[in-house]
């Protein structure tokens, strides 16, 4: 029913799949892991890769090893049990948001400690806009990450770990998002 919702609020998550197709689409044999890869929907875009999907929920890891292929873990983001320069890629979408402030350092401490330093990751975050119309504000509203930043608030707690490669705003459905490129520092 979750999954359900999602897809009809957010046009069947159509910008996000375009960006992973277009601007972080593995090559043969990739180390990827995903950031709260949720029930394991976006795996399918890294099947020529070695993926890894990691969630702090249970239900939804079960759902993804039972759906999908790949390895899916129960695992916190904050103290990740991969060695360092572990991973080529590293995504993490629409997770931070659920996150404080130093929950996010954390988190993305620990994804730079496991990305190799020629690897990239993708982070694709709710973005809070100066102007939103009424659906999106009644989405963010009900939305169970209270920490909906913009731009810059993202900006900040990415660039302590990486460097911003590229970025941009895409709208999947209803809802606006930031998406960020990013290379270790």
């Amino acid at each position: 029913m979750f999954m359900f919702l999602r897809r009809i609020l957010e046009a069947n998550f159509k910008a996000q799949k375009k960006v992973l197709q277009n601007d972080f689409a593995p090559k043969v044999g990739e180390k990827i892991l995903d950031i709260g890869c949720g029930t394991g929907e976006f795996s399918v875009f890294f099947q020529s890769a070695v993926y890894t999907g990691i969630d702090t929920e249970k239900k939804y890891i079960d759902y993804a090893q039972r759906n999908y292929k790949g390895k899916f873990l129960t695992i916190d983001a904050t103290q990740l049990p991969f060695s360092e320069n572990a991973f080529d890629k590293i995504i993490i979408m629409g997770v931070l948001h659920h996150m404080n402030d130093e929950q996010c350092r954390r988190v993305l401490a620990e994804a730079r400690r496991a990305l190799n330093s020629n690897g990239r990751m993708l982070v694709m975050e709710d973005i809070k806009l100066a102007e939103e119309n009424f659906l999106t504000r009644l989405i963010h509203r009900f939305d169970l990450g209270k920490n909906i930043r913009n731009e810059e608030e993202y900006r900040a707690l990415l660039q302590r770990h990486f460097a911003i490669e590229k970025e941009f705003t895409i709208q999947n459905g209803l809802s606006p998002y930031r998406v960020f490129i990013l290379r270790p520092l």
